[in-house]
Formats: C-alpha cells, sequence, structure tokens
C-alpha cells in the first residue's frame, strides 16, 4: 500500500510526462480529454513508461479482482482522475444552485400553493451532478462493475453492472398535474419498469402524454448538461465510455418518438431508488447507436503492463528497495 500511495502521489507528473512525450495539451475540454484517453491507451500498448505506472495504479486501485467490487473505488477513480488532469473532485467545493431559464420556470406555476417550487428542485439536481469541473467544463464520472478479464484476455466472471446512478431528478416535478398518484420508489409506482409502464399507459390514455414527453425533453436538457464518462472495473481491462452531455440527453429524449415509445423509454430511464434516477447502460447505448450519435468507446489494455518484463521487473526492484528501508526504520 505504501507503493501504490508513492504511485498516487505522482500521477499528475505521470501526467504531465505522458502529454509532453507525445506532445499533445493536458486536457482541458471535450476533444483534449478524449485524445488524452485515447493517448492513454497507445501508450500503455506501446510501453511508454508514464502510461504504465498510470495503468498499474488504476489496476491496483480500481479494476484488480480484489479491488473490483468494492463500493469505494467510486470516489477513488475521482481522485486518480483529479491527480491526473490537476483538477480536485467538486465535492471539495461550496455548490450553490445555478441559473434557472425561463424555459423551466415557466412550469412553477404547476406547483403554487406547495411548499417547494419545479425550478428549486431540478435547480438543486442539476447543482449534484458534476464530480469535476475543469475550467469551465464539467464532468460526471460513473463506475460500474464490468465483465472481469484475466491476464491472458479471458472473461472468468461475466456479472456486471448495466444499472447507472445518474443522481437526483424529482419526480414530484415531472409528475405533478397529470397523475393523482402517491408516488414514490420501491412500490409506490417508480420502483422497476414492471410499475412505471402502466404509469405511463395510464398518463397516455388520460391525453397528458405530450406533455410529460416536453417536460422529459425541458428537464433533461436542463439537468444533464455535463459530459458523462462511465469506466467498466474488469480486471486486466479498463473500458471507458465517454459520452458527450447531448448524445446523453437526445439518446434519452428520443427514445419517447420511437415507435413504442413507453416501451423504448423504459428500457433507458429504468427505475428510482431514494430519489436516484437510474438507467439501463445497454439500453442506452443501443439508443445512441441506433440514433448514429456521437460518443468514444476506449479500451485500457491493462495486461499489458504485466506483460512488460522489464518494467515489472524494475517494480520488484523498487518495491524490494521500499522493503529493506522499512526493516532498516524497524
Amino acid at each position: 500500500m505504501i507503493f501504490d500511495r508513492v504511485l498516487f502521489d505522482k500521477l499528475h507528473t505521470f501526467s504531465e510526462n505522458l502529454c509532453r512525450d507525445y506532445n499533445i495539451a493536458e486536457p482541458k475540454d471535450r476533444n483534449s480529454l478524449v485524445l488524452y484517453l485515447k493517448t492513454l491507451q497507445q501508450g500503455i500498448d506501446s510501453g511508454e513508461i508514464n502510461s504504465q505506472f498510470i495503468g498499474l495504479t488504476l489496476y491496483n486501485f480500481i479494476t484488480s479482482k480484489e479491488t473490483r467490487d468494492r463500493h469505494t473505488t467510486a470516489r477513488v477513480f475521482e481522485d486518480i482522475f483529479g491527480e491526473l488532469i490537476g483538477v480536485v473532485a467538486t465535492d471539495t467545493e461550496r455548490r450553490e444552485n445555478p441559473p434557472v431559464p425561463n424555459y423551466i420556470k415557466k412550469y412553477d406555476t404547476l406547483s403554487n400553493g406547495q411548499t417547494w417550487s419545479i425550478s428549486g428542485d431540478l435547480s438543486g439536481n442539476k447543482r449534484e451532478k458534476a464530480d469535476h469541473k475543469i475550467d469551465n467544463y464539467n464532468l460526471s464520472i460513473k463506475t460500474l462493475k464490468g465483465p472481469l478479464y484475466d491476464i491472458d484476455e479471458s472473461i472468468i466472471d461475466r456479472n456486471f453492472n448495466n444499472e447507472i446512478n445518474i443522481g437526483s431528478l424529482s419526480h414530484r416535478a415531472l409528475f405533478i398535474g397529470i397523475t393523482d398518484r402517491s408516488l414514490s420508489d420501491r412500490r409506490g409506482g417508480l420502483g422497476s419498469p414492471r410499475q412505471i409502464m402502466p404509469l405511463l399507459k395510464e398518463i397516455k390514455d388520460n391525453g397528458y402524454f405530450d406533455e410529460f414527453k416536453n417536460r422529459i425533453k425541458d428537464y433533461v436538457s436542463y439537468v444533464y448538461q455535463d459530459d458523462v464518462v462511465i469506466v467498466f472495473k474488469s480486471g486486466y481491462k479498463m473500458r471507458i465510455v465517454f459520452i458527450p452531455y447531448d448524445t446523453f440527453d437526445k439518446a434519452i429524449i428520443e427514445s419517447l418518438n420511437q415507435n413504442d415509445p413507453i416501451e423504448e423509454f423504459t428500457k433507458i430511464w429504468y427505475r428510482w431508488e431514494n430519489n436516484n434516477l437510474r438507467i439501463r447502460f445497454s439500453s442506452l447505448m443501443n439508443m445512441i447507436n441506433k440514433l448514429n450519435l456521437y460518443y468514444d468507446d476506449i479500451t485500457l489494455n491493462l495486461e499489458n503492463i504485466f506483460k512488460n518484463k522489464e518494467f515489472m521487473n524494475n517494480i520488484k526492484v523498487l518495491e524490494s528497495l521500499l522493503d529493506e528501508k522499512i526493516e532498516d526504520l524497524i
């Protein structure tokens, strides 16, 4: 763990060296971030020394068989990512509700007489979305358990997590005035597609489906304006799917314009849990591909690090020297 901590503290130096060696800019926006991730992939495959150190840290802290199932890896990856690009996670900063545009404020008449407002709910939802902020560029980072690969690139455990927690979205703001049901997660109509589908069919039968579609379009476009990075923890593989916010939003919005809109929508818009909305990754990607929307899909072949005998021999030497030093001290 001490050696891992040393590697962790050197991450930004490794990252700066990587950018210098490949003559690329440090990531500050969408294009430079995607180029950086693809360059890291290239560096790991080619044996570039800084990429090897970065990949080894990612394996040890995030994707290894031993750490893959830990809930703490989500925050650890955010810390590693922040070290690489030289920023800190946004949850260390004081957050304030963002401004509310007029196309959202117009819905506040629906919550007249309530102790809450639609714009207040949605502004609060939006406030909590970004995990990292690079200048004016915001990122939302998600980590999921992916299929487990061994060093020979064979899948030894096919279990994976297909649900993405995309944070809070006020269901009372979404459904107020278009249903009389008292809604909640689990058994309250929002805990699964099996519960949500009848609710939406009822809304459609009562003539409110166009209103529902308009709210989805406006609410999603307002709340989800951060690019999404989804990291699959898969042992000797780390898959990184980069989805621009406009791709993310359009896939959800356009699912309601398909031939069977309720079925297609609920494949993606899966369920609420404790007011957090969970969507299905595979269904989201199916819609993105169906609509031919832009995204990037990058796999870091971490097994190449461990197959690099010269690099791993040097790691053993460093670990041995550290062990000897500890023995001298005690």
